[in-house]
């Protein structure tokens, strides 16, 4: 076998070396892998996580649990990896998050979102009468957390109660729910690295129209802004946009959190600006309720990825920006699913959990037999990833980059 010369790349000292790695994006980082044993041992290595960027580790899940089973096998999610690297190698997930106070009631915590490293929960405190933990709403709190370093911090109080459902409000007339809330945060950010928000949508019942028959629904009426910077809630009023339903599913991307709707457009709002925008995706007559319908980002761009409504396909549009700031949906991979894969490949039990935010790689979970799968858009290719028994594509999938920073949280 031949020996490393003095010039090669394996006889580096090991500081040069990881120097070097440090400063290379996750894709470069990626190859690095393949130059040698000692370059692949260094960048897994647990020590030199710290200073190496860092991609998709895995994902959390929810199980699907009923009451009495949630309550015996706490917490209701699962952390699964994305690699099959083994310990001291792998990354390391506390999925109890055993680090919080016990003052939280942990078969009451509720996994929210998940952004770059960092966790949103709901909490419930515990307090000594159970019936009045079930009965005042405003022990629930919002938690951010870092499952990599430990650390955490509850927000303060939003105007409206966190996880509210079917109250009345004097300011918002009939039924209001606080079911919604997501998490914008970016380390990337050279402006403040350390900054958070995190976005709870006030919404309230109404009759939407419907193809067949009018229907009740839930929009956005107002939307709570936490900042990190200066520890408080901003209400946005969000009149203008008030008939839009909501599905919950959001991504942040570009200093707005993006949330998809139920009639086939997407409600961005800026974090800092705190102004709201709506760009249509699809016809909203292609679109029923939202199903099928996922935003993500990848690669540095927002994709919305669409399922067939009436035919097994996926259609995958990619955010552009032209002059002006004005911006549209450009569809940017179709897949034929009849021709492809079979006819059961985006079917009822099919649904789109996630996107590789790093990959061409867009993670799909087949309900009917429990199977997390990958489908490649470059290749046209789609794989089983793993058995995941107690998941369904109906509960999010949340993707997980450690964040090894303790900057963020203190």
């Amino acid at each position: 076998m031949e020996q490393p010369t003095s010039s090669s790349p394996a006889s580096l000292p090991e500081d040069i070396v990881v120097d070097i790695l440090s400063r290379l994006p996750v894709a470069s980082l990626c190859r690095c892998k393949c130059v040698c044993r000692r370059w692949r041992h260094l960048i897994v290595h647990p020590e030199h996580r710290r200073r190496l960027v860092q991609t998709l580790s895995g994902f959390f899940s929810h199980l699907s649990l009923d009451d009495d089973a949630a309550a015996v096998y706490p917490p209701p999610w699962r952390f699964t990896a994305s690699s099959a690297l083994e310990p001291p190698h792998a990354v390391a997930v506390d999925t109890a998050f055993s680090f919080l106070p016990s003052s939280y009631l942990s078969n009451d915590t509720e996994l929210l979102d998940s952004c770059n490293g960092l966790l949103l929960l709901r909490c419930c405190r515990a307090s000594s009468s159970s019936w009045s933990r079930h009965l005042v709403l405003a022990s629930y709190v919002y938690v951010v957390c870092n499952p990599a370093t430990e650390q955490w911090v509850e927000l303060p109080a939003p105007r409206h109660a966190p996880g509210a459902f079917g109250l009345r409000s004097d300011r918002l007339a009939g039924r209001r729910r606080t079911r919604t809330a997501a998490l914008a945060f970016d380390p990337a950010d050279a402006s403040s690295p350390a900054r958070f928000h995190v976005l709870q949508l006030v919404e309230r019942e109404t009759i939407y129209p419907s193809l067949l028959w009018p229907a009740h629904c839930f929009v956005v009426a107002a939307v709570e802004i936490y900042s990190s910077q200066t520890r408080s809630w901003d209400l946005a009023d969000c009149s203008e946009w008030s008939d839009l339903p909501c599905t919950g599913q959001a991504a942040y991307h570009d200093g707005s959190l993006h949330f998809t709707t139920g009639d086939g457009a997407v409600l961005s709002v800026d974090t800092q600006a705190q102004e709201f925008r709506v760009t249509r995706v699809m016809p909203a007559r292609s679109v029923f309720g939202g199903a099928g319908c996922f935003v993500g980002r990848s690669r540095g761009r927002l994709l919305y990825v669409h399922t067939g409504s009436t035919s097994p396909s996926m259609s995958v549009y990619a955010l552009e920006t032209r002059q002006g700031r004005r911006e549209r949906w450009v569809i940017r991979h179709y897949a034929d699913a009849v021709g492809q894969f079979g006819k059961t490949l985006f079917k009822e039990n099919y649904g789109v959990v996630a996107i590789h935010p790093d990959g061409n790689v867009i993670f799909l979970f087949d309900g009917s037999r429990g199977i997390l799968m990958a489908y490649d858009m470059g290749r046209r290719t789609v794989r089983d990833v793993q058995h995941l028994a107690g998941s369904s594509p109906y509960y999010p999938f949340f993707p997980y980059i450690p964040l090894y920073s303790s900057e963020t949280l203190t």
